[in-house]
């Protein structure tokens, strides 16, 4: 047995307008078939203003395009205004396919920059 960690790019830096959200059509969707452990990374740039910052959501499902409308994971980003924010946090390797969005809490300013990576470790 060998373990194996691939990284793949879901989000592309992508900026979302105030209160808005990047979508499940714009990311990477991830096969978690013989995923043991899953790390998302956000990285996200804050307006010098922002008064709030974003969570990454994380939608799972069993059929591939099919990740309902909820997400079963959530995590919210650390925040400083002004700042470059590089996260990462672990997840569930269960469910079969993965897509990640990230929401933008600030009322009036983009968070600008977002890309969200994932690493999954598998074994073969």
């Amino acid at each position: 047995m060998a373990l194996t960690k691939t990284v793949t790019t879901i989000v592309t830096n992508q900026d979302i307008t105030a209160k808005g959200e990047t979508t499940l059509a714009n990311c990477t969707e991830i096969d978690l078939e013989t995923a043991i452990q899953v790390e998302i990374e956000v990285l996200v740039t804050h307006n010098g203003t922002a008064t709030a910052g974003v969570v990454a959501r994380v939608f799972f499902g069993a059929v591939t395009g099919d990740l309902g409308t909820a997400p079963g994971d959530e995590c919210g980003i650390p925040f400083t205004a002004g700042a470059a924010v590089r996260y990462s946090f672990q997840t569930r390797a269960s469910p079969r396919f993965m897509k990640v969005t990230v929401k933008n809490l600030d009322e009036n300013h983009a968070a600008t920059g977002v890309t969200v990576k994932a690493t999954v470790q598998t074994v073969s």
